[in-house]
């Protein structure tokens, strides 16, 4: 299963953790995987690269992890990150099996 838990602070959606397999299929065909592998990477892509904003970014391929954090108040930034994660609690909707969508104050963050 992939788990999702989006940080905010005030309401704000400031980051996220992505980690897991969905397990929806096999590798290559998993729709589930690919819709949030492809989503996550445009916001932080977006994030840094159009709106040049620093985060604090670590992927790690051999634990199937994105962890990604806003270093300051930038609201289109944050905006995206909230659309991101009202586009995963959609995809939860639909594979409630496969993903898992939560989010948590940022002073719960370990």
């Amino acid at each position: 299963m992939i788990k999702a838990v989006f940080w905010t602070y005030s309401g704000n959606y400031l980051g996220f953790d992505i980690t897991g397999h969905s397990m929806h299929s096999e590798s290559g065909s998993d729709i589930v995987c690919a819709a949030v592998s492809a989503m996550t990477m445009l916001v932080v892509n977006t994030v840094c690269e159009v709106y040049v904003q620093k985060a604090a970014v670590n992927v790690n391929e051999d634990n199937v992890s994105v962890s990604f954090l806003l270093k300051n108040s930038h609201q289109p930034s944050m905006g995206l990150i909230k659309g991101f994660f009202e586009e995963l609690k959609s995809l939860q909707r639909d594979y409630p099996e496969n993903i898992n969508v939560t989010v948590k104050n940022s002073t719960e963050r370990e």
